[in-house]
């Protein structure tokens, strides 16, 4: 619990500070984010043998390196905005694979070379480079339940899917959110919906796609668990078996009730952290 109490006072505090009017401010957003929390997980995830010291010099640089990189990858969404290039929004999702991935190394008190990784959805595709090259597949159970649902609920778009990199959906009915405005688009997890009329609006599709780039940004707590999970795992057949196959994304716990609290807290629809976010790096509130 006290972790817990740590990360939303720590996030209130680098989102306070950092209202991402400017490429700077957003910068060290991204570098503080990924320096604070990664280090917060090495001190949890390292062995009592290990020199806190040492830990914590390692995981500060690693984790602002991976924020740096997470910081890139929504540049070029934005950079795929202005320019109209389909192209580079799985440019910005490799990079931000590699972002994330360092972040997660920090965290673990890995090397940040040891284990990358890539969301598509609700898969997870992970690889292991430390001893030899493994390549790794995990279905994330939490965002499986929510693509499931929309393939009942919403007309499936492969094409869009395919030149964005994530599960797109597409609806007649109009969205309702926070009770600002009405919305053309809605992030959810592992998908995108989007009315009908605004499926081919890059800047549009930008915008959502940083809602699921912070998702990736917020998966960082889940490493905070490693430990307890690792040791469970090791006493009970069917808990290792489990966490083999599945990514549980614990970290939803944290993003959605951040993300009400936002809201509730806003003047008006983009005095909401996330969504103030969105559009800086989708149409730079131009």
């Amino acid at each position: 619990m006290k972790y817990l109490l740590i990360i939303f006072i720590s996030f209130e505090f680098i989102g306070s500070c950092n209202a991402q009017s400017n490429d700077t401010e957003a910068a060290l957003y991204n570098v503080g984010f990924g320096a604070i929390f990664g280090t917060v997980g090495a001190i949890i995830n390292k062995e009592k043998a290990e020199p806190l010291g040492k830990v914590i010099k390692k995981s500060l640089w690693q984790g602002a390196l991976g924020g740096y990189i997470t910081f890139e990858s929504k540049r070029i969404l934005r950079e795929s905005a202005r320019q109209e290039q389909w192209e580079y929004f799985w440019v910005a999702k490799v990079v931000n694979a590699a972002g994330t991935s360092i972040k997660e190394n920090a965290a673990l008190n890995n090397d940040f070379w040891e284990r990358w990784h890539i969301n598509i959805g609700f898969n997870r595709l992970e690889f292991h480079t430390k001893e030899k090259f493994t390549i790794k597949y995990k279905l994330m159970p939490y965002t499986f339940g929510y693509v499931v649902d929309a393939f009942f609920r919403y007309d499936f778009k492969f094409k869009e899917s395919l030149r964005v990199g994530d599960f797109i959906f597409s609806t007649n009915t109009e969205f309702n959110n926070n009770n600002f405005i009405n919305v053309d688009a809605i992030s959810r997890p592992g998908h995108i919906v989007y009315e009908t009329n605004f499926i081919d609006d890059i800047e549009l599709q930008a915008h959502e796609v940083v809602h699921q780039y912070q998702s990736n940004d917020f998966s960082i707590f889940n490493t905070y668990l490693n430990k307890p999970v690792t040791n469970w795992s090791k006493k009970n057949k069917t808990v290792s078996f489990l966490y083999k196959h599945l990514y549980l994304e614990y970290h939803y716990l944290i993003l959605s009730p951040l993300y009400v609290l936002e809201s509730k807290n806003a003047n008006n629809y983009y005095d909401n952290f996330f969504e103030h976010e969105a559009e800086y790096f989708s149409s730079g509130f131009d």
